[in-house]
C-alpha cells in the first residue's frame, strides 16, 4: 500500500555560503534546519531556487558535520548552476526550499525517494542497501583528524600543519566541515587527507596567484592536490597560507 502523507508546503527562504565539496570540485549550500524534525525523514526531494535559478533534488547528509559536532544537511549546487549565476565557493547565494510533492515525481523518483536503506549505526540514508561510507564520529580537533588517519599520511599531514602555523601563527585551528581549518574571523585555508595526496584548499585567487610556482601539481578551482611520497613544498605551502591571511582571501 502507498504511503500516505501530508506535503509540507511551507517555503524555506535564507542566504547560505556555498561551500567546496571535498576534492571533488563540485559545492552544496547548507540546509539550516533538522530534516527529520521539519519532514520525518533523513533525505527529501526537494524543488529549490539558487539566486532564482530552479533546480530540483534533494536535502541528503554526506557525512557533512556542523561545528558543534551534530548533523548538517546539505543540498548540491551543480556547476552549471554557479556558472549561471556567477558564483563558487566562499561566495552566498540567496536560496529557496520547497519539498517537492510525490504526486509528481517520476517513477525512478519515486522508487529512490521511498526505498532508502538506512544505516543501522549512525541513522544515514542511501539508495544503494548496505552502502559503503563512514560513520564514525567526526573529529573534534586537527589533532583528532590526523590521528585518525592510515599510518604515513599521518606524518604528511602534520608536516602541512605545521608549515601554515608557522606562516599564519594568529590564526585559530579548528575544524570546518570535516577538514583542519585555520581561522581568523573566516577560513582562511583548509586541507584533508585522501588515498593519493593531501588536498590544500586556499581558494581560486590563491591558485591563480601562485600558478607559477604551482608547475608541476594538479590543481583545480581553489584546490592543490600534494602527491604522497615526494617531498612536501613546506615553503611554498606556508607562503599561501601568508598570502590568503594578508589578503583577506579564503576558500
Amino acid at each position: 500500500m502507498a504511503e500516505n502523507r501530508k506535503v509540507s508546503e511551507k517555503i524555506y527562504e535564507y542566504e547560505s555560503s556555498i561551500y567546496r565539496a571535498g576534492d571533488t570540485g563540485g559545492a552544496y549550500v547548507i540546509f539550516p534546519y533538522n530534516i527529520r524534525e521539519e519532514f520525518g525523514r533523513g533525505r527529501v526531494k526537494v524543488s529549490v531556487t539558487f539566486d532564482g535559478v530552479p533546480y530540483e533534488g534533494s536535502i541528503v547528509n554526506m557525512g557533512v558535520k556542523n561545528e558543534d559536532g551534530s548533523v548538517c544537511y546539505i543540498i548540491g549546487l551543480r556547476k552549471d548552476i554557479r556558472s549561471q549565476i556567477g558564483k563558487q565557493p566562499g561566495d552566498n547565494v540567496w536560496v529557496t526550499v520547497k519539498e517537492k510533492n510525490p504526486e509528481i515525481l517520476s517513477g525512478t523518483e519515486k522508487k529512490g525517494a521511498w526505498n532508502m536503506w538506512k544505516c543501522p549505526q549512525c541513522g544515514r540514508e542511501f539508495k544503494r542497501q548496505n552502502q559503503s561510507h563512514y560513520c564514525g564520529k567526526a573529529p573534534e580537533n586537527i589533532d583528532g583528524y590526523i590521528a585518525a588517519q592510515p599510518g604515513e599520511q599521518r606524518r604528511y599531514l602534520q608536516l602541512v600543519r605545521d608549515a601554515v602555523h608557522e606562516a599564519i601563527p594568529e590564526a585559530e585551528e579548528r575544524i570546518s566541515w570535516s577538514m583542519p581549518t585555520f581561522w581568523k574571523k573566516h577560513n582562511i585555508i583548509q586541507f584533508a587527507g585522501f588515498k593519493n595526496h593531501i588536498g590544500l584548499y586556499p581558494g581560486p585567487e590563491a591558485v591563480e596567484a601562485f600558478s607559477q610556482r604551482l608547475q608541476g601539481y594538479k590543481t583545480s578551482k581553489g584546490t592543490i592536490q600534494i602527491p604522497y611520497g615526494e617531498e612536501i613544498p613546506l615553503e611554498l605551502i606556508g607562503d599561501i597560507a601568508r598570502w590568503c591571511y594578508e589578503t583577506g582571501n579564503h576558500p
